[in-house]
């Protein structure tokens, strides 16, 4: 038996219709958009528009031709990042950002003479606010922050943060690779310039493909992070302009962009809050257990409701790497421990260089799985 407990990385299984619709796209989807005339191809451009609509409407985004895709959400924030940065930019970013924001800063800072602000945040992963809007009283081009810590699930307070930008005229990134899919996001409401997607976490794509929603103010100051083929204004020699074309060169993973497109369809058939409490009731059932366990430190917003339904945790009585092992090897239990990628975030809750292991249920685990995993750490933990 086999319990997937790391959908904080990629979540699993997916829905069925993600797979009949991949499988679909593979044995009766004919051409590329933009690349020939024919009947077939038209019907391929037009569901990929559709998929770029639903997304759009799924995230409280009106410009439809500003939703680009992306191979994954690294892509997306590379693009921004390397496209609209330049000497002497000042750039906030977080103390619990992933490695896809903070090496690009650490590279631009390096290569190109940015200068980051890098703000800590306290135990439940949130920024100060006072501190960030000093800083913003200063004079800053762009804010980039996590929504939610892939390492805790401890949720920043992106409302508060969009509201601060928008008061001193500063573009606001968000990093949505954890919570989109699972709590909603409205860039309108929030205040959000960029958005930031991966496909193949909660919103039960597949992997390869992620997507970045530009606010058509902002997306004419961005350079393209790819030159190429676009299926567009091929008599020139120079990058089109218009959307997406300008940064979508090169043949497009059309598998992927639809079967996100059937992902989204899916999500918005069920009801997410419903989804939220379902699993965040079972990681609240996990979370009772290690607090029984003497030996045991989670870390993040002890109150389950305010997390992702993410459970990260250290034991100071064994390594959490051997602990880990023998969940998957004698257990069939999948989890992920170690830095998660994300050194800054577990300096921040102490837990660096060693790490955490963390439990990421979803939508599709059971009750039972969580019951077995308890009796499992129960025997391991002894």
């Amino acid at each position: 038996m086999s319990i997937y407990l790391d959908n904080g990385a990629t979540s699993y299984p997916k829905p069925k219709s993600v797979e009949d619709t991949i499988i679909r796209s593979m044995t009766q989807v004919i051409g590329n958009v933009g690349r020939t005339s024919s009947t077939e191809v038209h019907t391929v451009e037009r569901e990929v528009y559709n998929t770029r609509a639903i997304i759009a409407r799924f995230f409280g985004f009106d410009p439809i031709d500003h939703v680009v895709f992306t191979k994954n959400i690294t892509e997306s924030i590379n693009l921004f990042l390397n496209g609209y940065l330049a000497f002497g930019d000042r750039v906030i970013y977080t103390g619990i950002e992933h490695n896809a924001v903070a090496r690009p800063i650490e590279h631009l800072k390096q290569s190109r003479g940015i200068e980051p602000i890098l703000l800590g945040c306290n135990p439940f992963g949130q920024l100060d606010l006072s501190e960030l809007e000093a800083h913003l009283r200063k004079g800053v081009k762009l804010v980039v922050a996590s929504h939610a810590s892939n390492v805790s699930g401890d949720i920043q307070q992106i409302a508060e943060i969009g509201k601060l930008c928008k008061t001193y005229d500063s573009i606001f990134m968000v990093d949505a690779a954890q919570s989109a899919g699972v709590i909603p996001i409205n860039m309108k409401a929030l205040q959000i310039d960029v958005l930031c997607l991966t496909g193949h976490k909660s919103l039960l794509g597949p992997q390869g493909i992620g997507a970045i929603l530009i606010e058509p103010k902002v997306s004419k100051d961005v350079k393209p992070l790819i030159f190429g083929g676009t299926g567009s204004l091929s008599e020139s020699l120079a990058q089109p302009e218009l959307m997406p074309d300008k940064f979508e060169s090169g043949t497009q993973n059309i598998s992927g962009i639809l079967g996100l497109g059937a992902a989204i369809t899916w999500l918005n058939q069920t009801d997410l809050e419903e989804h939220l409490n379902y699993e965040r009731r079972l990681i609240e059932k996990l979370q009772a257990f290690l607090d029984s366990q003497a030996s045991c430190v989670r870390i993040g917003n002890p109150d389950a409701y305010k997390r992702l339904p993410v459970l990260s945790f250290y034991t100071k009585a064994k390594d959490i790497s051997w602990i880990a092992y023998e969940l998957g090897k004698n257990y069939g239990i999948h989890t992920r421990v170690g830095l998660h990628c994300a050194p800054l975030a577990h300096q921040t809750y102490g837990t660096y260089p060693y790490g955490t292991i963390r439990i990421s249920p979803s939508k599709f685990t059971t009750e039972e799985e969580i019951d077995l995993t308890i009796e499992a750490l129960s025997t391991i933990l002894r």
